[in-house]
């Protein structure tokens, strides 16, 4: 469910209503994922909650998630095309399903080393 509670300026307004095109796009590729897409600073942050839950245990700092920068990324339709891709990428780096979620937790890739760029990759 979204609920929008207040409308801001133009531009959060649009923000906004890129933030839910993505959201939606998540769910429609990634169906049951506990995604979460807004807008702080002017960045698309995406966070899928299982994972940040997970994250926080092994670093102990809340906040894990995706900081995209809609203007270097183009058109609202580029930006969640992004997004999605990025999504499935998270979600296999973390052992989780592309596709419907299926309620299993995720688990920290064995290459993952705190604090070092790339450590996904």
């Amino acid at each position: 469910m979204i609920e929008i509670l207040e409308k801001g300026t133009p531009e959060e307004q649009s923000q906004e209503d890129l933030a839910v095109q993505v959201g939606q796009a998540l769910n429609k590729h990634y169906p049951a994922h506990p995604w979460v897409v807004s807008f702080q600073g002017g960045a698309l942050i995406i966070r899928h909650l299982a994972i940040a839950n997970l994250m926080w245990g092994a670093i102990g700092r809340d906040g894990f998630g995706a900081v995209m920068n809609p203007k270097k990324l183009g058109t609202p339709t580029s930006v969640t095309q992004s997004a999605v891709e990025f999504g499935g990428m998270l979600l296999e780096n973390f052992g989780l399903p592309r596709g419907k979620w299926d309620g299993r937790d995720p688990v920290l890739p064995a290459r993952y080393r705190y604090k070092q760029d790339g450590s996904f990759n």
